[in-house]
């Protein structure tokens, strides 16, 4: 690619597009759900949405890691023909493994079912699994459209799939149908998602690139890779929060679900929203084209610290903000019945930012295509579940969170020990420790102001004047070095990056 700075920038004015979408449709949609749910319904809903990162795991043999990492390189060296086969091949594989997954569940739905403590299960599953295997197919799409830097295309397509879907969840919870229209609405809406990604596919990239030699197809590279991705993947499902919600169900039941997956979406959602999440379907591509074009491993020390430092100046104000102001929130936006779930909240928030180093981390083995090393880590996934299932019944749901939160956190800290060893990559704590300082005085100015939230608006008018008190600090207690601040203000559509 003869100038990816270009290609970043073009790509981020489109990422930057789909983030107001999913601001504003992604935010309205989730709070409408949550509000017009009962807490029993929005349990079940949850642990339906649980089962499709179960399905990924079993249905993927590692397909969509060998996209993000390999479509990038095969790009690079305009091997087109072979890029071509790598995606038919992954999206057959991938369609096949998952209708072969829903059968299975479909035949254990009465045992799966009584476990879940969900009556009816098989009538809420049985609109849900066409669900799943469109949603599955669409994400591996959208994974090849990142990979080629055609988020306009993208962008294209999951803004209309936003929209269809608010408005037939909007529709549907109005006629009445409850739980069930939400499920129908969620089907059509990621059916819709895939055709449209299909096609746009073959219009931004087949149909101009016809009549190339075909090559030969490294199976066996890419089905190591595929391999332990996909044991990693099935270690990451152990980890997840969907294990705690499958254990919390079988001992509490479903409402007991509500709280933690309560407290896990607002922090999801606010995560999606932000930048460094925004722009992550640009820069993994980005980073594993630059490798491949200078197999320079300073290039990854460089890139690793800006992406620890990027996600950092985000997560940390944010956590900072739930610790003050997240009850007041909780009351205002969403429901009162949830206000127990503020100390999970604070719980996810603190440890969210304390992970900021974990995708880096991840990006950097892959590209040394040390894989193994992230497979090791997920030894982890045993300690979590072991020590889950003996503390719940004592400690409840609060016991299950922080077990996940601690297991996480060893799993991501093994990581980086041995990409250290690996890579010698080291991390600038200063930077670090100058964005937390920033984040714990903003806090503060909060504390002061959280007397006058008394509604939404002011809600929003004292979140607003934190964010420019964080952002004042930062600008004067600088935590990128001018190196940094250069390469964000060259892949940026203006040069305003000046922290």
């Amino acid at each position: 690619m003869k100038n990816l700075d270009a290609s970043i920038r073009k790509s981020s004015l489109w990422l930057i597009v789909r983030f107001c979408v999913s601001l504003t449709a992604g935010a309205f949609i989730t709070t409408y759900i949550i509000r017009s749910l009962t807490v029993e319904d929005y349990g079940i809903y949850t642990l339906l949405y649980c089962l499709v990162g179960y399905v990924s795991v079993l249905a993927s043999f590692g397909v969509p890691a060998v996209f993000r990492r390999f479509v990038p390189e095969a790009l690079q060296r305009k091997e087109y023909s072979l890029l071509k086969q790598l995606v038919v091949r992954g999206l057959l594989l991938r369609l096949v493994l998952s209708l072969a997954s829903v059968a299975v569940i479909f035949l254990v739905h009465g045992p799966l079912g009584r476990w879940l403590n969900v009556e009816n299960f098989i009538g809420y599953f049985g609109i849900f699994a066409w669900g799943v295997v469109f949603y599955l197919e669409a994400s591996l799409l959208t994974s090849v459209l990142h990979s080629l830097f055609l988020h306009k295309y993208s962008v294209v397509a999951s803004t209309l799939h936003m929209v269809f879907r608010g408005v037939s969840v909007f529709l549907l919870l109005r006629l009445g149908w409850g739980i069930r229209g939400v499920l129908w609405a969620e089907v059509i809406a990621w059916g819709l998602w895939g055709v449209l990604q299909l096609v746009l596919y073959y219009v931004g990239f087949v149909r101009l690139h016809r009549g190339e030699e075909r090559v030969s197809f490294p199976l066996r590279r890419y089905a190591r890779y595929g391999g332990l991705s996909s044991l990693n993947e099935l270690g990451n499902s152990v980890l997840a929060v969907s294990t705690d919600f499958f254990v919390i169900t079988a001992f509490l039941g479903p409402g007991a679900v509500a709280i933690y997956a309560f407290a896990d979406r607002v922090i999801k959602l606010f995560i999606r929203c932000m930048p460094h999440t925004v722009l992550i379907d640009v820069i993994r591509p980005a980073f594993f084209t630059k490798y491949a074009e200078s197999n320079n491993e300073q290039h990854l020390a460089d890139m690793f610290n800006l992406l620890v430092k990027i996600g950092a100046f985000c997560v940390f104000p944010m956590a900072a903000g739930l610790f003050v102001l997240g009850d007041k929130m909780i009351t205002l936006v969403f429901k009162q019945e949830y206000v127990v779930a503020k100390p999970i909240l604070c719980i996810l928030g603190v440890f969210a930012a304390i992970n900021t180093f974990a995708e880096p981390t991840g990006f950097v083995l892959k590209a040394k295509e040390q894989v193994q090393i992230i497979l090791y880590s997920k030894v982890f996934a045993v300690y979590n579940l072991v020590v889950e299932l003996l503390i719940i019944q004592r400690f409840g749901v609060m016991g299950v969170v922080l077990v996940t939160c601690s297991a996480v956190l060893m799993k991501n800290l093994f990581c980086y020990h041995y990409m250290k060893k690996h890579t010698g990559v080291c991390t600038n704590w200063r930077g670090l420790f100058a964005i937390a300082g920033n984040a714990i005085v903003m806090a503060l100015v909060l504390w002061l102001l959280r007397p006058w939230v008394s509604s939404v608006g002011s809600l929003v008018a004292v979140a607003l004047l934190g964010v420019f008190v964080y952002l004042l600090l930062s600008w004067t207690n600088k935590a990128f070095s001018p190196q940094e601040r250069g390469w964000v203000n060259r892949v940026s559509p203006r040069p305003v990056f000046v922290f």
